[in-house]
């Protein structure tokens, strides 16, 4: 939406949800329904530029963008079905592995590989510290 305007433009028309704008303001992620599978894309705020990221069987989604921008962290369970169905009551299906990726879908690494789910990844700014003053004190 043109805040000064208030005009919508519809950026997609498929099976689309989660959008998410990168911090540089030239991208926004979002996750789209491809047959029986979810999957990580970008579009530009004009929406030109529509690119798939993720290319895997299973499910790739709850993302979260790095502060500068640069890479993506998700959850994704392209990984299979682990153990946690015998340590619990839990129904069988994959679950989730912590991933990222370049914010154009190259150099994927998996972060975390367990036997519980994990998801809903997301990034933290750094803390600073502020710097102690050196002027004078009066």
């Amino acid at each position: 939406m043109n805040l000064e305007n208030h005009s919508i433009t519809v950026l997609t028309k498929d099976y689309d949800n989660f959008p998410v704008w990168c911090p540089r303001g030239d991208l926004i992620a979002f996750v789209r329904r491809i047959g029986d599978d979810f999957e990580i894309f970008t579009i530009r705020p004009d929406g030109k530029d529509t690119t798939q990221l993720t290319h895997t069987k299973g499910n790739d989604a709850h993302f979260g963008w790095s502060p500068d921008g640069e890479l993506i962290v998700f959850t994704s369970s392209r990984m299979g079905f682990k153990d946690e169905t015998l340590n619990t009551d839990a129904g069988a299906q994959p679950y989730g592995e912590i991933f990222v990726m370049r914010y154009d879908g190259t150099q994927v690494e998996q972060l975390r590989d367990n036997h519980w789910e994990d998801g809903g990844p997301s990034w933290q700014p750094q803390k600073t510290t502020p710097r102690a003053s050196t002027a004078p004190v009066r």
